[in-house]
């Protein structure tokens, strides 16, 4: 009887073991995710526009991938990538709670990054709604900024994603469009 409690007991835990590395591995970014809350400091849209206008077909996945960098107050930036789609209306300068998934570490090639960004919540930095969320506004004028060349920008003036054709290489006539019929 005592050797069958000793297998019983062998059994048990080695069942418990492989329940728990189950777990582990497949809801792995769900145990370890992480709450984002901050200032948006760029969205962009990972899927290029050539490849939205070719004849091969998108997924939804990536017709609507997107690259985010959340400033926390703290200075640090937090960054992932996304196929929410609610990330399309998100622009620099508004505050978000978001939660991010991290990449497990036995995937080496993504290991230490996260994916699957999900916007919870987007305010204004000066709301009230901002300082139900945890984000006070004062608190990003003392973060560190990153310094860099890129263009400054008046807070009224638009983005504009595309560059001025005057900069851009003429169209070789081989590449050029045809008009129907012709």
């Amino acid at each position: 009887m005592n050797t069958f409690n000793s297998v019983l007991k062998k059994l048990f835990l080695v069942l418990a073991i492989l329940v728990v590395g189950f777990v582990l591995t497949t809801y792995y970014s769900y145990i370890f995710s992480r709450t984002v809350v901050g200032r948006i400091d760029n969205v962009a849209r990972v899927t290029g526009v050539t490849a939205m206008i070719g004849t091969r077909a998108l997924t939804d996945g990536q017709l609507h991938m997107f690259s985010v960098s959340i400033r926390q107050p703290n200075g640090e930036m937090v960054t992932a990538t996304t196929e929410d789609g609610q990330w399309a209306i998100a622009r620099s300068g508004l505050c978000v709670k978001a939660k991010y998934y991290p990449h497990p570490p036995w995937d080496l090639k993504h290991a230490g990054t996260y994916f699957n960004a999900r916007l919870l919540t987007m305010v204004d930095c000066d709301s009230q709604a901002a300082l139900d969320i945890g984000i006070d506004a004062k608190n990003f004028n003392s973060a560190p900024m990153v310094s860099g060349e890129g263009p400054k920008l008046e807070p009224d003036q638009p983005v504009t994603s595309m560059p001025d054709p005057q900069g851009m290489p003429p169209v070789p006539p081989s590449m050029a469009p045809v008009a129907p019929g012709k």
